[in-house]
């Protein structure tokens, strides 16, 4: 709410929106776009077009009309931002949150001319925020999924992620781009058939808990070569995400900050991922070793 600082809308509905599903945002989302249409070709028959070439309207017998319109715009404008937090925060909102505070000022505005200049500056500022929210439709369209080439389930964790991210739930679409990342490490183990070994017993480490997922699996090497099949880095990925997830189970532990914002770590989980199964699909090669002693 604080990068929006709401004028028109309520600051009790604003907390009542935490209490939403997920469906329920979406609707209120998208009806929110309808109405900031709906107010801007109302405006735009009154000749409010915000396009600096063209002569602004100067019949005062219309401000009654514009006004009612423009509290009803500046209401949607504002719902819409707060439901959509990368919006507001993006160079899109700028123009519409610099006009909103005609929601108070009209009188003012109104005892001048000015009011058909600040009155067109809003219908700029909206429609910059629509074009803004399209942008981001066909950016989310892509988001992770752009060159991902994985078995089809396996692709399903990255799918949930990008639409959790579409409609701003970045933290969980962080956590389920991770359980992707190691989905895809234990169809790999299963694939290669590599077991882990403890007190003599050995056990297909596709089944083992994530942490001597991680540890068996940053132990394999490319046989010919030796390099590594995770790096360093990776290991460190998917330390950072099991810790992630586990600080999300219990409570009264103070969370770690990222020194990336969720859309980069999902990014670059999500190519990990990708290239970890490009790197065994497209090799015969063998990995070795394919038991590994657990020692840690």
């Amino acid at each position: 709410m604080d990068y929006v600082v709401p004028i028109a809308v309520d600051e009790r509905n604003t907390r009542l929106q935490r209490f939403y599903s997920w469906f329920e945002i979406q609707e209120n989302l998208l009806e929110a776009v309808q109405e900031i249409r709906a107010k801007l070709e109302s405006l735009t028959n009154l000749e409010f077009t915000g396009d600096d070439n063209k002569p602004l309207p100067n019949d005062p017998s219309i401000l009654d009309t514009t006004h009612s319109i423009v509290l009803e715009l500046i209401y949607a404008g504002e719902e819409l931002l707060l439901y959509h937090k990368r919006l507001a925060k993006s160079n899109a909102s700028y123009k519409f949150l610099g006009s909103h505070d005609m929601y108070d000022h009209w009188e003012h505005y109104s005892a001048t001319r000015r009011i058909f200049k600040e009155t067109d500056k809003l219908v700029k500022g909206s429609w910059e925020l629509l074009e803004g929210y399209q942008n981001r439709i066909r950016e989310d369209d892509k988001f992770l999924l752009y060159e991902l080439e994985l078995p089809r389930d396996l692709e399903d964790d990255f799918v949930l992620a990008r639409n959790l991210f579409s409609v701003g739930f970045d933290d969980v679409g962080v956590l389920i781009t991770g359980r992707g990342l190691e989905g895809v490490l234990r169809r790999i183990a299963k694939l290669r058939k590599i077991n882990i070994t403890a007190k003599g017993k050995p056990t297909l480490v596709s089944q083992a808990d994530i942490f001597d997922l991680i540890e068996t699996m940053s132990r394999v090497k490319w046989k010919v070569t030796g390099i590594p099949l995770i790096t360093k880095d990776t290991k460190a990925l998917l330390h950072y995400l099991r810790t992630l997830r586990n600080e999300g189970a219990h409570s009264g532990i103070e969370k770690r900050r990222a020194t990336l914002n969720p859309r980069e770590i999902a990014t670059i989980v999500t190519e990990t991922a990708n290239q970890l199964w490009k790197d065994i699909t497209n090799s015969r090669a063998r990995l070795d070793p394919i038991t590994i002693i657990k020692d840690w």
